[in-house]
Order: C-alpha cells, then sequence, then structure tokens
C-alpha cells in the first residue's frame, strides 16, 4: 500500500501569489461529503499549517482542502470566521500534489456572495425564500463594500466585468 503526499500552502490574505508566512492556519481534509478524513486512527482536521505549510501523507482518494485561522471548533463558526478558499484534490497512491489555498479579503467574499444571491434568485424562491430578503441582504452587503478597501486582486479581476 502507498499513500500519497499533499504540501499544502496557504496564501497571504487577498494575495494569490505569495504564501503566508507570519500567521498558522489549521488545514481541514474532508471527503466529498465534507467529513473530515478519518484514518489510521487519525482525523484530518484543524492541522496546523505553520508558516502557511503543511505537507502531510492521505490514502489515495479525492479531497476538498481549506483552512481556517482556528486552532478548534467553535459556535458558531465550527472553522472560524476566516478561511481560505476550497480545493479539491485527486490523489493517487504514491502521488505527490502541491495544493495552494487562497485566503481572500473581506471585500473579495463580500462581493462573490452578492453576485451569487443575485444570480440565485430562482433557487431561494424554490426554496420559498422572500426574494425581498434577498434584495436587502445585496442591498447591505453592497453598502458594506463601498466602505471597503479593494485589493489589487479584486480590482484586476473585477476588470473583467468591464472589459466584457
Amino acid at each position: 500500500m502507498s499513500t500519497a503526499n499533499m504540501n499544502i500552502w496557504v496564501t497571504g490574505f487577498g494575495d494569490p501569489c505569495h504564501i503566508e508566512d507570519t500567521d498558522n492556519w489549521f488545514v481541514h481534509i474532508v471527503d466529498c461529503e465534507g467529513k473530515p478524513l478519518k484514518y489510521c486512527g487519525k482525523i484530518y482536521a484543524f492541522l496546523e499549517a505553520k508558516c502557511g505549510h503543511l505537507e502531510v501523507n492521505v490514502p489515495p482518494g479525492c479531497y476538498a482542502v481549506f483552512a481556517g485561522h482556528s486552532p478548534k471548533p467553535s459556535a458558531p463558526h465550527p472553522f472560524g470566521n476566516r478561511l481560505t478558499h476550497v480545493s479539491v484534490v485527486r490523489v493517487n497512491c504514491g502521488d505527490h500534489a502541491c495544493v495552494t489555498l487562497f485566503s481572500p479579503t473581506m471585500w473579495f467574499c463580500g462581493n462573490w456572495f452578492a453576485h451569487a444571491v443575485q444570480t440565485q434568485t430562482a433557487a431561494l424562491e424554490q426554496a420559498k425564500i422572500d426574494p425581498k430578503l434577498a434584495t436587502n441582504a445585496v442591498q447591505a452587503v453592497r453598502a458594506l463594500l463601498e466602505k471597503l478597501p479593494v485589493d489589487p486582486f479584486t480590482a484586476n479581476t473585477r476588470q473583467f466585468e468591464k472589459d466584457r
């Protein structure tokens, strides 16, 4: 039997190309149902990534990987309030995977959330959620975003909207 090796790196806040080497993050490796990987008596959640890096061996499989700032579960946010994006990684026996987790800014998250609410109104209505709640949520998020500085990565990706 051969495990696979993952080198997991966490980027700087709002900076997808540089590793965060001053903050500690806690990595979570979950299956495709969102359940933490359990293998050989170990649970692969809240694994400390010192200096933005964690190297870990896992059994072959398909995993979702993400990181948070909290060292242990806490209500109401079990992984903390600051999370990276989720990366899906498929590893086979003997593979070595390099996984980079992007740590977005509040502006980036808020903008994507507002966009998701706007584009999913049919699903919200189907779930019997008052469309006015969606409208109010988007307005509130947009008002907040107007007050926040935009990081360079987000500013440049927003340019795509204008260029289309």
